[in-house]
């Protein structure tokens, strides 16, 4: 069980492949700041819920592909 606050594990490689072939969006998101990992992205970013794995939610932001923790929209991964 893991204890709040503490790194969540990896995403398995089918969430990876799954955000790595999403496609790009027609209105791309553009942040004056950088995604940071371990950071939470901004309200204003849409995130979607990963199919069949809704432990994690990904997005576009930045022309980079990211993973996050949909309670926290920290990132967890950025793909490259």
């Amino acid at each position: 069980m893991a204890v709040a606050g503490t790194a969540i594990d990896p995403p398995p490689e089918r969430v990876v492949t799954y955000v790595r072939e999403a496609p790009m969006p027609i209105e791309p998101v553009i942040l004056e700041e950088k995604v940071v990992l371990g950071e939470a992205l901004p309200t204003a970013v849409a995130v979607k819920q990963v199919p069949e794995n809704p432990k994690y939610s990904c997005a576009i932001v930045n022309k980079q592909r990211v993973i996050v923790e949909p309670s926290s929209r920290k990132v967890i991964q950025v793909i490259d």
